[in-house]
């Protein structure tokens, strides 16, 4: 008789039921077949080693399915394939499902039921893989060669940066309720800029910037393609793939181009990134506390405005200013393109329609 007091069967059992079985056997053949002693070695029932012949004989020791052999509410076959072929044509989740059941087929089943018949036949399904874009080369962008509103940098400022405004200043900012966020574009030729204004960095007002832009220098002459650089900002379209796809189609229609900057490269935006410094320096941080409301900070973005495009000397452009370099080189453009309104976003993109998808803007134009 072997001994067998090192053997915890339920011990074996729980780590693997084929191995547990086949223990039992091997017992039982070094008992000579004694069911009886063979169950006392291992303190079990002579029910379990009977169990285990019975399954060497049926060829498969492992344990079997413990789910009914007969359901009988069960969805028809008919019913679950067409689960199973709206599956595969739309990869949609139990809820869409059953919409769609309900549209296409006029069959009633629950989210639930739904979900268990994926979950039956998920050997069957196979879902479409999403292929991500293969993005090429960013394309080179010739700043040096570019003509007026050829090349034009698009990004965002946080006003209120510990590095550049005193605590005094931030807190004088939020105590008046004055805007958080400026939006800028910048011509790389001129260094004429824009600037709105807004409460919240949202993909809504990205759109509503993007088109405010692009109908400001359409409706002043400006006839060329544009192309927008932008970084990867969430209200840009970020690594939305969508986003960006129906962001280039908006703006093509307007005979622009969109083309985001290498990740954390922020100087392929450089001329923009360097007149946040400038509008710190002769804007916010001499100005800002002597502003104490909206209409105030409108006066003053709006004068500070025209003093950067039409009245600051930029050295960059040989110590002209942004208009005088724009009429030298562009004798159509119409001169009341320097009179920039600074507009906060917020209001305008709420006036503009009701907003639920990434494209809705261009139906509401």
């Amino acid at each position: 008789m072997l001994d067998t007091t090192h053997l915890d069967y339920e011990e074996l059992r729980n780590i693997s039921p084929k191995a547990a079985r086949q223990a039992i056997l091997q017992i039982l053949a070094g008992n000579k077949g004694n069911v009886s002693a063979t169950a006392r070695l291992l303190g079990i029932t002579r029910k379990t080693v009977y169990k285990a012949i019975h399954k060497k004989a049926l060829g498969d020791l492992d344990d079997t399915s413990r789910a009914p052999k007969v359901v009988h509410n069960k969805t028809g076959p008919d019913i679950e394939a067409k689960v199973i072929e709206l599956k595969q044509k739309t990869n949609y989740g139990p809820l869409r499902l059953k919409e769609e059941l309900a549209e296409v087929f006029q069959v009633s089943l629950s989210a639930h039921t739904i979900r268990n018949i994926v979950r039956r036949n998920r050997d069957k399904i196979k879902p479409k893989r999403h292929k991500p874009q293969k993005k090429g080369a960013r394309p080179f962008i010739d700043w040096y060669n570019a003509d007026p509103f050829e090349v034009v940098q698009i990004d965002l400022k946080y006003i209120v940066d510990q590095k550049a405004l005193s605590r005094e200043q931030i807190d004088h900012i939020h105590a008046h309720h004055l805007p958080l966020y400026q939006w800028g574009a910048i011509d790389v030729n001129s260094r004429f800029k824009l600037i709105a204004y807004s409460d919240e960095k949202s993909w809504t007002n990205g759109l509503t910037w993007f088109l405010w832009v692009t109908s400001w220098l359409r409706s002043h002459g400006v006839t060329n393609q544009i192309v927008y650089t932008v970084d990867h900002g969430e209200e840009f379209g970020g690594k939305s793939w969508f986003k960006m796809t129906e962001l280039r189609k908006l703006l093509s229609g307007f005979g622009c181009k969109l083309v985001q900057n290498h990740l954390r490269h922020p100087e392929e935006n450089a001329h923009l990134e360097r007149s946040h410094r400038t509008d710190d320096e002769e804007f916010y941080i001499p100005r800002i506390l002597k502003i104490h409301d909206r209409q105030e900070f409108f006066n003053e973005a709006f004068q500070y405005l025209y003093y950067y495009n039409a009245v600051r000397k930029h050295s960059g452009i040989g110590r002209m200013t942004p208009v005088q370099r724009l009429f030298e080189q562009n004798h159509h453009l119409n001169d009341k393109i320097k009179f920039i309104p600074p507009l906060i976003l917020d209001q305008i993109a709420v006036d503009l329609g009701d907003w639920s998808g990434y494209h809705l803007l261009a139906q509401n134009l």
